[in-house]
């Protein structure tokens, strides 16, 4: 049993976009994580440390270590404010969690991804889908999200069925 939060940055040329896309990535182990997954409403950044915030500010978990590349990709570009994608997967991850790193053909932009990584960019899992906002700086310029929804499928922009 066990929750998985990785992060990644998926480079403009693979997602055909403008930029560089951040994304974090919350993925459960069994069949009984499934429900447990968190569904994150704000994202904070202060350094190189990303806090994972459901409804309220209610922090979901320890910060996450996130590489120079995440960060830039986060940031704000233009008239585009600072965000990020988060993939819930919702189907169990493979049985060899994390004990591979991902091939470089999986085309993202971080060291020692676990294996499962490549399945999740080639959109081999169902997945929820959300644009999340990033905020920065100090601990009370985290976005409290009060309006964002918290349950499936509303919580999700878009929904993945491979």
């Amino acid at each position: 049993m066990g929750i998985h939060f990785t992060t990644a940055v998926v480079p403009a040329e693979r997602s055909g976009t403008d930029a560089d896309n951040a994304v974090l990535i919350i993925a459960g182990e069994m069949a009984d994580d499934i429900p447990l997954l968190p569904l994150p409403v704000a994202l904070h950044l202060m350094g190189n440390e990303l806090g994972v915030f459901g409804p309220h500010g209610h922090m979901l978990g320890a910060p996450l270590p996130v590489s120079d590349a995440w960060c830039a990709a986060a940031a704000p570009i233009g008239d585009h404010a600072a965000q990020a994608r988060v993939c819930v997967v919702l189907e169990p991850l493979p049985e060899q969690v994390g004990t591979h790193s991902a091939p470089l053909e999986t085309g993202v932009r971080e060291a020692d991804l676990a294996s499962w990584t490549g399945q999740v960019f080639a959109g081999e899992f169902e997945m929820a889908l959300r644009a999340v906002y990033v905020s920065t700086g100090g601990p009370l310029n985290v976005d409290s999200a009060l309006h964002a929804p918290t349950r499936l499928p509303e919580w999700a922009h878009h929904m993945h069925t491979p």
